[in-house]
């Protein structure tokens, strides 16, 4: 299964259509999971028809009042994801244990990191052409049987910039040789 994932689109929804579009065509993920910031840039993607998944961010009224969760968790194909917006405030040590995959958004830096078994994405940013000196980007997470590929792009040249193949096992993913 192939999962397009966006985080801190912050109302531009140009660079939001333009990563998605790219995902669906390109790579024909089966859904999308955007990490917050701002949960509604996501309403107009109703026509695409795919499946999204979403948590609020730290500027959402309902994230900070409690209405919406700060976190969701998916099972796919065996493995637990989470999505958080900012692992500082929404995760702890018990959603770790229960996860394999978190995924989390806030800093608007791209990072791919494998700790203790557990892969961590943080898919970057899509607000605007550079912002906390980052330039905007976006996931893609491939979840097969005995294998997990997550790729990060830029979404200027919409090129691979960070990558990892990890295997699957019972105790946990483990980078490939």
């Amino acid at each position: 299964m192939k999962i397009g994932i966006v985080s801190d689109t912050h109302r531009n929804r140009e660079y939001l259509h333009k990563a998605v579009d790219f995902l669906m065509l390109k790579h024909k993920i089966a859904a999308l999971y955007h990490l917050g910031d701002d949960y509604d840039d996501v309403q107009d993607l109703g026509e695409k028809h795919l499946e999204v998944v979403q948590v609020p961010g730290v500027y959402d009224e309902r994230y900070r009042n409690g209405s919406l969760p700060a976190k969701v968790s998916e099972t796919v194909l065996g493995l637990q994801i989470l999505l958080v917006h900012t692992i500082d405030k929404d995760l702890t040590a018990e959603d770790i244990a229960k996860s394999d995959i978190i995924l989390h958004g806030h800093t608007h830096k791209a990072e791919i990191r494998l700790d203790d078994g557990d892969l961590y994405v943080n898919p970057g940013h899509l607000k605007g052409k550079l912002d906390k000196n980052m330039h905007p980007s976006f996931g893609l997470l491939g979840i097969e049987d005995n294998q997990v590929t997550i790729k990060i792009f830029s979404l200027d040249k919409l090129e691979e910039i960070q990558a990892m193949t990890l295997i699957r096992s019972e105790s946990g993913l483990y980078r490939s040789s």
